[in-house]
């Protein structure tokens, strides 16, 4: 009821709480009315927002700061600050009755300001790992305004100028005597040999690899062919006897380490650092049909390998790229574990022979003078003279590699990390087109036979100079099929001496035939 409405008898209340006694609706909408406990709005504190507002506005100040330009200059403002502050040392050092305090201000050496552009031109020689000595050459001179240079592509460029002497071949019988003095006389008709000889179009194709190889890697200096193996060859020589008409090729090198190839047929067990290593291959271009029971040692390690990547494809989160790439693998491996089941190759451990770069491969088809796998091969290495066979192909910029038991044979010391020798002090003798095949188990006294009627057609081996005998390897163990009973029979029973029983007249079940 409004006041205009109200009974002008009525007594008017004392107070605003007096009026709301006995009210049973809220007051009128006049907060004044209210008591003081009823007032919902919180007092204003002016100091209070103020400070609110201050790190509201410091929150905002660090995380705009780092993105904003300023922050590397902050950044070395403070870290100029810092450094300033530790350039003032204060020592204090006690002496009677007195402190001193002495103050250490480190001066920096300040170099004079140039007063204009110098031209430069510095010159630095080193050598990097593989052998190569490399001289780099820096030289400065002005240019334009940088903004103009920016797009300029010769204003910083480098430029390789690699300078290779590419080496002339031994052609005379006392060029090849500078590397071996027994030569002339192991070999009595070498001279005779020269006169219908020449260098060999495969010497100047090698290095003209050797140099294809390098220009294409030039821009990477660690991917470079090293000195050692670019001067790996001394000479190529094409031999012919001028009665006989028997050719050969003489090669003078090193001797590089190969110990591939495997046969579980001769050779069930192999050398730990051999089997578990990355680089070892399990054949050589030299192989047959397995013809025993016995598996070959690297089988499970290389159906691990297969199960390994069939996992890695199964597994999730493999993307299509790695898949692809893991079938591509794995079918390289099924490919070699049919092989390791069913032939058998040569084995560097246990096999003479030496190794042919592939630079001959495609030539035996139209040159006589061109070496091929199984031709017959002697290697000369001082007043010793070795029966060996062309067994496997190397890189086709690479000439001198023998087999870990030739190497082994010349220098106790050689490994498949180790050189047989590293100067190029060995002769390699190939009678080209000599191979025999089928190719099978290896018979080095059928071989000795073979090469030194090579020898002969040739001129022979000097008096005092013999061919090297190679001790014979054991000989393959046929497989053995057990007969089969006409009937049923049980068998007598002897007590063994540990206790157990053992039926007489059996044995242990042979080898499961791995040949598919």
């Amino acid at each position: 009821m409004s006041e205009d409405m109200r009974d002008p008898q009525s007594p008017a209340p004392d107070s605003p709480a007096d009026r709301l006694k006995g009210a049973e609706f809220p007051p009128p909408e006049d907060e004044q009315i209210y008591p003081a406990r009823w007032n919902s709005q919180p007092r204003r504190n002016r100091f209070g927002w103020i400070s609110r507002t201050i790190m509201l506005l410091i929150f905002l100040a660090l995380l705009l700061i780092p993105i904003s330009p300023f922050a590397t200059r902050i950044k070395n403002a403070i870290g100029d600050w810092i450094g300033r502050s530790q350039k003032n040392t204060v020592i204090v050092k006690e002496v009677p009755r007195e402190v001193i305090r002495e103050v250490i201000r480190e001066v920096p050496r300040i170099e004079p300001l140039p007063s204009k552009f110098v031209p430069r031109k510095d010159v630095d020689v080193a050598s990097l790992y593989n052998g190569i000595t490399i001289e780099t050459k820096v030289e400065t001179s002005e240019g334009n305004f940088a903004s103009l240079e920016l797009g300029n592509a010769d204003a910083y460029k480098v430029s390789f100028q690699l300078q290779l002497k590419v080496p002339k071949p031994n052609q005379t019988v006392a060029e090849l005597a500078r590397l071996n003095s027994h030569l002339p006389k192991m070999l009595p008709h070498l001279d005779k040999l020269l006169e219908n000889g020449k260098v060999s179009g495969f010497y100047h194709k090698l290095y003209e690899n050797k140099v294809g190889l390098v220009q294409k890697n030039l821009t990477r200096l660690n991917k470079l062919l090293d000195r050692h193996n670019f001067f790996d060859c001394e000479t190529i020589l094409e031999l012919r006897h001028p009665d006989s008409k028997r050719q050969a090729l003489l090669i003078q090198s090193e001797m590089d380490v190969v110990a591939d190839g495997s046969d579980g047929d001769r050779m069930s067990e192999m050398s730990a650092d051999i089997y578990n290593s990355d680089y070892y291959q399990p054949f050589t271009s030299y192989e047959w049909p397995k013809v025993g029971t016995v598996q070959n040692p690297l089988l499970p390690k290389w159906q691990a390998k297969l199960e390994g990547l069939k996992k890695e494809r199964e597994g999730k989160n493999v993307s299509t790229a790695r898949k692809n790439e893991l079938k591509a693998q794995m079918s390289h491996l099924e490919t070699e574990i049919k092989a390791l089941k069913s032939r058998s190759s040569l084995i560097g451990e246990k096999d003479p022979f030496i190794v042919l770069s592939l630079l001959f491969k495609d030539y035996p088809r139209i040159m006589a003078q061109a070496p091929s796998i199984g031709d017959y091969a002697v290697v000369i290495h001082g007043d010793k003279i070795y029966p060996a066979i062309c067994g496997d192909y190397g890189p086709s910029m690479k000439m001198g590699e023998a087999s870990l038991k030739l190497a082994k044979t010349i220098n106790e010391k050689a490994t498949p990390y180790i050189r047989g020798e590293d100067d190029l002090k060995v002769t390699y003798l190939i009678f080209p087109g000599t191979a025999e095949k089928p190719f099978g188990n290896p018979n080095l006294e059928k071989w000795s036979e073979k090469i030194s009627t090579y020898l002969k057609e040739i001129g022979g081996l000097g008096a005092d100079y013999a061919l090297h005998k190679w001790e014979e390897p054991a000989p393959v163990t046929p497989p053995v099929t057990p007969p089969i009973p006409d009937a049923p029979a049980t068998p007598a029973v002897l007590p063994a001496a540990s206790g157990s029983a053992k039926p007489v007249g059996t044995s242990s079940p042979p080898a499961a035939n791995v040949r598919r």
